[in-house]
């Protein structure tokens, strides 16, 4: 490509998420580690990355109302995709918290290179307390 395409595309992307952007706070959970005993753990509180910005958008072109009616009642079902620039510290399995429910990156599109393009995972409220 092109190196002033690729910049001019630099600039689209962030022009459009600077239009509705969104403070990201990633936490990237931690390596199991192997223990003395022979099992695995993991650190149960890891540091957030610093913050980042990106834009979060719908992945369907129609309205819907984002539930799934089941036996057990209804069930969420969000289809957003998150947009940020391609220097974005982003990898999959990163959760974040937005309008206070948790989402978990569960892929990152390869092959764009003028930005970084990632679907997301509904995990619901916290359902702990403290």
């Amino acid at each position: 490509m092109n190196p002033i395409e690729l910049k001019m595309r630099h600039k689209n992307v962030k022009a459009f998420i600077d239009a509705d952007n969104i403070e990201l706070v990633l936490v990237r959970p931690a390596e199991p580690e192997k223990t003395l005993a022979g099992g695995w753990v993991t650190d149960s509180s890891p540091e957030p990355l610093p913050s980042q910005v990106a834009r979060i958008v719908h992945n369907t072109r129609r309205y819907k109302n984002g539930l799934v009616n089941a036996e057990a009642g209804d069930i969420p079902n969000t289809d957003y995709l998150l947009i940020c620039t391609n220097d974005v510290d982003i990898q999959v399995n990163d959760t974040f918290v937005w309008r206070g429910d948790n989402y978990r990156i569960t892929g990152i599109h390869p092959w764009r290179i003028e930005s970084k393009l990632c679907s997301m995972l509904f995990l619901g409220p916290d359902n702990r307390d403290g």
